[in-house]
């Protein structure tokens, strides 16, 4: 004790120093005026850099500070809008005016959710079970979905070449055009599900073409010959890739966030596909992997700014897959381990202003084509393990609900935005997959702090390597033994649907299969 007593004492002047740093310490919305406060000594020659979206360290505008000093802070204000442009999307860093050197980090707006209109509450989801990639809708409600997932690619719904349209939106005095019949398309399938009571997420993503042909979508390092799946990272390095992305997400959450809903609702926005993977989903070129994760940051954090500033409930997700502390591949420039993406994005927003993200996770098993996720030998009891599967699923809210990670004191949520299990030849086959899926939901829902199961997907799909996720093989009929069992999950007759895993999964009842400290008999967790 007498030891931690004087290590105390010892740090304690190294944390008053940290917290004295010069830099700018919060940037805050007041009406049509932002204003900044920053922390540096009386007689320092300092400058205050704003910076635009696509604009790299040391680019930007020097402001004329007049600054007003109370209890050792020093606040500016400057007007929100100036030359059409909206300076809530800029961040803002204190220099060194003798040297140039930045002085502490930069910051972005805080409370963007000040200049929302809307205050109209999102429905609560019935329970976690969902499906995406739906190919027919009134099959997946006789399933009794509680939630679903939609793709948005970026490249169906904007339409850059045109000047005027049916739906588009103004972006600092730009006008962001949208393809009618692909926001038709959106709009049939979440009004339907909406009035059905599911609850939505969209999952955004940037499909990439072979030739770049002045698309203001292609960012500059995407690799489009050698791109395995055609997939890439949005384009924010352009004023114009920033202004298309911020209108498209700005178009999507003022669309589907109305009160009355007349075209249905999103809740969830996932911005991006499986991003620790990015040579595979994000691509950024052959990228180091910090680099990679500052390009994510920037795309999250304008997601968040351009969501929030219309509805702030609207939730922003990251998204990756079931590699934790080992990456796909060995090539360091195409991917990283998703702990070190996930502590270094927290860093990162941070430094730069928190804000509230979470976490669309997909849990495969570590073979995509064994269903038999029990027994995946990568998916340990710690916080190391190589991958997150079914198996050790209560890891990553348990990693979420670190100090470290909070926001606001409370914990990053998680939902279960994209994971499948194989079905082999023959009936033995179907009877793993179906075995997968009870043995998963059962855990899941006893799990707090996930808030969905989506199960990917309704119907196989020929482009998926071989993989059949399907709940049919086919869209008329070919409903798998997983299909029934999926439409009992979550019913009283789930106990009657499910019994026949438990051979399968090699356990006498489902409390061996629950994570330790965990019991049958408890009700499910309280769902976001």
């Amino acid at each position: 004790m007498t030891m931690i007593k004087y290590l105390s004492l010892f740090f304690f002047p190294v944390a008053i120093l940290a917290e004295a740093a010069p830099g700018v310490v919060r940037v805050q919305l007041e009406q049509q005026q932002i204003r900044v406060e920053a922390r540096f000594a009386r007689e320092a020659e300092v400058a205050l850099r704003m910076s635009q979206a696509h604009e790299v360290d040391r680019e930007g505008h020097l402001l004329k500070c007049n600054w007003i000093w109370a209890n050792g802070i020093a606040a500016a204000r400057f007007p929100r809008f100036a030359e059409r442009r909206d300076n809530a999307f800029c961040r803002f860093q204190l220099i060194d005016k003798p040297s140039g050197q930045p002085l502490g980090q930069a910051r972005w707006i805080g409370n963007i959710e000040l200049a929302a209109r809307r205050t109209n509450a999102f429905p609560v989801a019935r329970g976690i079970k969902g499906l995406q990639c739906i190919v027919d809708i009134d099959d997946a409600l006789r399933l009794g979905i509680k939630q679903a997932a939609l793709n948005v690619t970026l490249d169906q719904l904007v339409d850059w070449r045109a000047k005027s349209g049916t739906f588009s939106r103004q972006v600092d005095g730009a006008t962001v055009c949208f393809h009618a019949g692909y926001v038709a398309h959106i709009d049939s399938q979440l009004k339907r599900l909406t009035e059905a009571g599911v609850v939505n997420s969209l999952i955004i993503y940037n499909r990439i073409p072979g030739a770049r042909d002045g698309s203001p979508l292609v960012h500059p390092s995407s690799d489009l010959a050698k791109s395995p799946f055609r997939v890439g990272a949005f384009n924010l390095s352009t004023e114009e890739g920033v202004r298309t992305y911020r209108g498209a997400i700005e178009f999507l959450a003022e669309r589907y966030s109305r009160p009355r809903a007349e075209h249905g609702l999103a809740k969830r926005f996932i911005i991006g596909n499986e991003i620790q993977s990015h040579w595979h989903w994000y691509n950024l070129g052959e990228m180091p992997q910090r680099q990679v994760v500052e390009e994510y940051h920037k795309a999250l954090r304008l997601a968040h700014l351009a969501a929030h500033g219309i509805h702030p409930g609207i939730q922003l997700y990251i998204s990756l897959d079931h590699h934790w502390s080992a990456q796909m591949g060995s090539n360091r420039l195409h991917g990283m381990p998703g702990r070190y993406f996930v502590e270094t994005l927290n860093a990162l927003v941070t430094a730069g202003g928190n804000f509230d993200w979470h976490v669309a996770f997909h849990p495969y098993p570590e073979n995509l084509f064994n269903p038999r996720t029990w027994e995946d030998s990568t998916a340990t009891d710690s916080f190391d393990t190589k991958k997150i599967t079914f198996k050790n699923i209560q890891l990553l809210p348990a990693f979420l609900r670190q100090e470290q990670f909070l926001h606001e004191g409370k914990p990053r949520r998680v939902i279960l935005s994209e994971q499948g299990f194989h079905s082999g030849d023959g009936p033995s086959g179907e009877q793993e997959q179906a075995a997968a899926y009870a043995y998963a939901y059962n855990r899941v829902r006893h799990i707090d702090g996930i808030d969905a199961f989506i199960l990917h997907r309704h119907v196989d799909h020929p482009g998926e390597g071989g993989l059949r996720l399907g709940l049919k093989s086919q869209r008329g009929g070919g409903e798998r033994a997983i299909y029934d069992v999926f439409r009992r999950a979550d019913t009283d007759g789930w106990p009657e649907a499910f019994r026949f895993a438990l051979p399968i999964i090699g356990v006498e009842n489902w409390a061996e299969t629950l994570p330790t400290g965990q019991s049958p008999a408890e009700r499910p967790r309280a769902r976001n």
